[in-house]
């Protein structure tokens, strides 16, 4: 069995078609939307896919339900901006939808137990568990999950932990990675074994996207630094 490990999209949609391996599961760990121009067609790009998890972000919540992200003060008004134009180009069931995904949703296949969420095991969807988290914190946000495996998006940095018998991946961000890499990355879990893979994406066509919006045109040039240089 083959599965194929999303998360973080926010509205690349060059990014997301750029991910074309096929699996028999794809896993989406939320933040569909934000930060970038086409929020509504990835949006049905995931909705339209068949045997898909999806799991809501921070993001998705903030749009779904008008609510703060709760972003980091360097990302805050970025954050902000892609909201205000998100929720002008989504129509109420889009917004309905995003606000109303689960937060934590465990799968079970082929004698193995999958714990999907988007920030943290237990569903705080705010918390950074960034790859030099120690293994003691990590013990602590594991102490009551009962899974095989943990996949965890929203600090856009792609990471494979063991802990304790539980394998804790981050697959990283397809439309905004922040490791220095400006490539989309993801995740595949195939038979046990997990494999983070980056692929290349056309950046410019997104950057001309975010012109056609409303952003503000210094944020627009914030936002293109970082796709381009893969963070900031």
């Amino acid at each position: 069995m083959k599965i194929l490990v999303i998360s973080d999209i926010h509205g690349n949609l060059a990014a997301l078609d750029a991910v074309t391996e096929r699996a028999d599961m794809i896993f989406c760990l939320g933040d569909m939307v934000n930060y970038g121009p086409y929020p509504k067609l990835c949006m049905e790009r995931i909705r339209g896919l068949a045997n898909t998890v999806v799991v809501r972000g921070n993001h998705d919540n903030a749009v779904g339900r008008n609510m703060d992200c709760r972003c980091s003060a360097k990302y805050q008004e970025l954050s902000d901006a892609g909201k205000a134009f998100t929720m002008a180009v989504l129509n109420a069931e889009e917004k309905d939808y995003l606000g109303n995904l689960p937060i934590v949703v465990v799968v079970e296949r082929e004698d193995k137990r999958f714990l999907l969420s988007h920030g943290s095991p237990g569903g705080d969807l705010y918390k950074y568990l960034r790859p030099d988290v120690p293994d003691e914190q990590w013990e602590s946000e594991l102490k009551d999950v009962s899974a095989d495996f943990v996949f965890l998006g929203h600090t856009h940095f792609p990471m494979v932990r063991m802990i304790r018998g539980v394998t804790v991946v981050n697959p990283g961000s397809v439309g905004q990675p922040r490791d220095g890499i400006p490539t989309a990355s993801y995740a595949i879990w195939e038979d046990g074994r997990i494999e983070i893979k980056r692929v290349h994406y056309n950046i410019e066509a997104i950057i001309k996207g975010l012109r056609g919006t409303n952003i503000p045109s210094h944020l627009i040039s914030i936002l293109a630094k970082i796709l381009r240089e893969g963070g900031m």
